[in-house]
């Protein structure tokens, strides 16, 4: 049992040293980068181009994997007691989970690249809710994130946020 715990800790490790090994590559490129192509590159060119370095690390990480259910951070289970929740919703294929799972993973760390980007634009390497918020206003594909009666396309008012995306607390203490 012992062995078994110190094998998965040292695989956890040995996760965090490859991704944080990754970034500083990646950080190491920008930085090169940055140095030669200051005026001749825009920024958005950089952000895309890291992005599509997110999904294609994403894509290889996900063809590699052997048992996709053991590699998540989110919990299946729990997603799928939330999709029971639902009273339209009778069955559930085992597979169901695991993929929405997977999904939901991917848009959470989508959505904190994309507000890593914001603030480093503010010059700062401390995300804040308003960088979220701002990413989420200035894209159209998380309009679903806004509430009804914003225009998304404005821009000037946090308020239209969705009530949790803002902070709020669902009435819990």
């Amino acid at each position: 049992m012992y062995s078994l715990h110190f094998c998965v800790f040292e695989l956890v490790n040995i996760e965090k040293i490859t991704m944080e090994n990754n970034f500083e590559k990646s950080t190491v490129k920008a930085g090169q980068s940055d140095a030669h192509s200051t005026l001749s590159q825009p920024k958005l060119e950089k952000k895309q181009e890291a992005l599509e370095m997110f999904w294609r690390d994403k894509k290889r990480e996900m063809e590699n994997v052997n048992n996709f259910k053991n590699n998540l951070l989110l919990p299946p289970n729990r997603i799928k007691t939330i999709m029971k929740m639902d009273t339209d919703v009778r069955m559930i294929a085992t597979e169901t989970p695991v993929l929405l799972a997977k999904a939901c993973e991917l848009f959470i760390q989508e959505l904190t690249l994309l507000s890593w980007f914001k603030a480093e634009k503010n010059c700062r390497r401390t995300l804040k809710k308003d960088d979220l918020i701002n990413v989420i206003i200035q894209t159209d594909s998380l309009d679903f994130l806004l509430d009804d009666d914003i225009n998304a396309t404005d821009g000037s008012t946090l308020s239209g946020v969705s009530f949790y995306a803002a902070g709020g607390s669902n009435g819990r203490t």
